[in-house]
């Protein structure tokens, strides 16, 4: 992980040499996806060495920058809104017509849901493509999430619930949970960060006390030795954000029968000046355990990573990624926002929260450098 932390910081150094902005939100993606592809599937995608921007056509084979395209659009395309697909919408009015309107649809070229449809193959192909590889290898000393999926197929009863088809399924969704909403998350924090000078003043002190810039940080030095990067990642995950007003609406309390599903909100709890006071602010003490506003705050305000059984497996996973990356970003440069840039960002809500263009600064290297 840290191998490519450093990756993404060299990858920001020779833009920064060209005195250019730097994409922090799609390096960001670039970054999840190269350590997803290690980590999970033991295999290099070689996103933050690729400069190519153009996609592949479709004939072509699928290099790193086409994959990061297809990616990118099919995770895009996952909404449950007016803004989707035509057999998405349906689906919200008459959900008994989604399956057979999209069955239709994908059929017809200039539909939403045959781009969709074939995006989604060629993803499921390159997929296939490395499970395929990977259970030729049959590599027992690797130690990634594939590897032991494919290692445990030994048994008849494994081999029959452990399909092709449910382990092509495991890895998209590894895909989807482990990389969009960490590139989130990083691009978020730095963004956030270079708008309060205060904030990332801290911020370096704290990350240059620990140490010679060469010195690694352990699992239990990431925990225990950076409380105010602790602070400053949780209040960005947390959604600070400028948002339209709303009429002040009061909810009927409702009953709800065992076993119904709630959608629950977690940006709107996370947006409750009950818990939050000034809930627009981006003020990372709010998260300092030793303050009063995080020992009032009720445990389930702040659940970016869900609670229950459902809770995200990974958290510690992405948590390390991010502030691995955030530490090596900010031992060697500063951001400020590039003049190129909306201001504020504009954001695009799907399944997975994403922004609608790419969030451009500007990385000016530390004078102690």
């Amino acid at each position: 992980m840290h191998h490519y932390a450093t990756s993404f910081c060299h990858t920001i150094s020779k833009i920064q040499r060209n005195r250019e902005d730097v994409p922090i939100s799609e390096l960001s993606l670039r970054l999840a996806i190269d350590i997803i592809g290690k980590t999970a599937f033991g295999i290099e995608f070689g996103l933050l060495d690729d400069d190519s921007s153009d996609c592949c056509n479709d004939d072509d084979d699928c290099d790193g920058s086409c994959f990061l395209r297809q990616h990118t659009y099919s995770i895009s395309s996952l909404k449950m809104d007016l803004s989707g697909s035509f057999s998405t919408t349906l689906g919200m009015i008459a959900p008994v017509l989604q399956k057979p309107c999209r069955e239709i649809f994908k059929r017809i070229p200039s539909a939403a849901d045959y781009k969709l449809h074939q995006i989604n193959q060629r993803l499921c192909q390159r997929i296939d493509a490395i499970i395929a590889k990977r259970s030729s290898e049959m590599n027992r000393e690797s130690k990634d999430f594939l590897a032991a999926l494919l290692n445990s197929r030994q048994t008849r009863l494994a081999e029959n619930l452990l399909t092709d088809s449910y382990v092509r399924a495991l890895v998209y969704e590894h895909l989807i949970a482990g990389t969009k909403t960490t590139a989130f998350t990083l691009s978020m924090t730095v963004y956030l960060v270079s708008q309060h000078p205060e904030v990332e003043k801290k911020l370096v002190e704290e990350i240059d006390r620990f140490g010679p810039r060469d010195l690694i940080p352990t699992f239990d030095d990431l925990h225990s030795k950076f409380s105010y990067l602790d602070q400053v990642s949780s209040n960005a995950a947390r959604g600070c954000r400028t948002q339209l007003a709303h009429p002040a609406r009061e909810l009927t309390v409702a009953a709800f029968a065992q076993g119904t599903w709630v959608w629950l909100a977690l940006g709107v709890v996370a947006k409750d000046p009950k818990h939050f006071p000034e809930p627009d602010v981006f003020r990372p003490e709010r998260f300092d355990p030793a303050g009063d506003e995080e020992k009032r705050r009720h445990p389930y305000a702040h659940i970016p990573f869900g609670i229950g059984p459902r809770q995200c497996i990974a958290q510690k996973f992405a948590i390390q990624e991010v502030k691995l990356a955030l530490i090596q970003l900010y031992r060697h440069y500063v951001f400020r926002r590039s003049p190129r840039m909306d201001l504020p960002p504009e954001f695009q809500y799907g399944l997975v929260l994403s922004f609608k263009r790419d969030i451009m600064l500007r990385a000016i290297q530390r004078a102690d450098d």
